[in-house]
């Protein structure tokens, strides 16, 4: 047996089939892009999602092969800024009652997910995290996500283009988050000057599209930094700046990628591709791990209304309960049997979204201080 065998098999071993999980991990991304999608298009996502789902029932006629790095890098970017910016609008609370209604919602979903829909258990606890995370999202306000509202997302994002133990030492990894960050940071700086030449409106919304896809270019192509952790550095420092310095005073001037006609374009056609290549026959299994999925999600929910109350949650509950249960549908149907995530590197996706957050928080928090620039959240009306 020759060495690219070995490296072939320890590669299978310590994340299971690569391409799989790629094609998982994207559509996952995707639904919570889709789901994340505000404004005049909101309208078409359920059918776009249903779309998905009711492909994935039946046998492609070919086989399609993607280019997963191209892929990513056409469906990242604008998923990375609308994490970014949507948790720059949210001023930081940190409770623990919070936090442990997050991770027992994080765990009955898990459970049920392992359980109920046959997933290995450390799929069950990444979907279960990134449903968690949705179902909070559903609990906060328009414009704004929480940092537990962002784990989900973030830990997605990594696990697609940073996490890659048999290539990268964790220590490695993670400096590698925070020379992405500091990169980041130069380049919102940049990035807000240059924005400050376009009047705000659509043309500047452009510019700001097309600078995420250039600093995730730019990140893609330096060695040894996190690209995902340079968009979002860049992206929440352009946001947090913005808010603050009264650019984007309320949520009609904050610059929203998946707004545009093309983006959700892209998004859906991808995401109905996609779907339409997974395949998976319906059977009592799925229904039954959907079923245990929504009660545990009602659960979690019901949790969290208990440990940390919210003056909006009901009317958001009520009005975003359908998001939750395409989520829980979307997952059980459409992420890929042989698509296997090890512990080792669902615990490094996890800590570097820990990581991530934390850096985010920090970096921008000490310009401000130094800076002596009050640091403002834009207005933004309940549900």
């Amino acid at each position: 047996m020759d060495i690219e065998s070995l490296k072939n098999i320890f590669s299978n071993m310590v994340a299971g089939s690569p391409i799989a999980l790629d094609h998982a991990v994207i559509m996952m991304l995707l639904l919570t892009g889709l789901l994340s999608i505000r404004g005049k298009q909101k309208r078409y996502v359920p059918w776009v999602i249903i779309g998905g789902v009711v492909l994935s029932l039946f046998t492609p006629a070919h086989n399609i092969e993607p280019a997963w790095p191209i892929l990513s890098a056409l469906v990242l970017p604008p998923l990375l800024w609308q994490t970014a910016t949507r948790l720059a609008a949210v001023r930081p609370v940190f409770k623990w009652q919070s936090i442990l209604a997050w991770l027992m919602m994080t765990i009955l979903i898990a459970l049920a997910l392992h359980l109920g829909g046959k997933l290995p258990l450390t799929n069950a606890l990444l979907l279960g995290t990134l449903a968690a995370s949705l179902v909070w999202q559903v609990r906060e306000r328009t414009t704004g996500s929480t940092d537990l509202g962002t784990f989900g997302q973030l830990a997605l994002a990594l696990l697609l283009v940073e996490v890659d133990i048999t290539l990268h030492p964790l220590g490695k990894f993670l400096g590698s988050l925070f020379s992405g960050a500091a990169f980041g940071l130069f380049l919102a700086f940049v990035g807000v000057r240059f924005a400050s030449l376009f009047a705000p409106g659509r043309i500047q919304r452009i510019f700001y599209l097309i600078l995420v896809y250039l600093a995730y270019l730019i990140g893609f192509l330096l060695k040894d930094i996190s690209v995902v952790a340079m968009v979002v550095m860049m992206s929440f420092a352009i946001a947090s700046y913005s808010y603050s310095a009264g650019l984007w005073p309320t949520k009609a001037e904050h610059p929203a990628p998946l707004t545009h006609g093309w983006i959700l374009a892209l998004l859906s056609g991808t995401w109905l591709m996609l779907g339409w290549q997974v395949h998976v026959p319906l059977s009592a299994t799925y229904i039954v791990g959907t079923v245990l999925g929504l009660l545990a999600a009602g659960l979690g929910i019901f949790a969290g209304r208990w440990l940390s109350p919210s003056s909006d949650e009901p009317g958001s509950l009520l009005h975003k309960g359908w998001k939750v249960f395409l989520l829980i549908l979307s997952i059980i149907l459409l992420w890929p049997q042989e698509a296997i995530l090890t512990p080792l590197s669902l615990a490094v996706a996890l800590l570097a979204a820990v990581v991530v957050v934390l850096i985010l928080r920090l970096i921008v928090y000490e310009f401000f201080m130094l800076t002596e620039m009050r640091q403002k959240w834009p207005d933004e009306p309940d549900i």
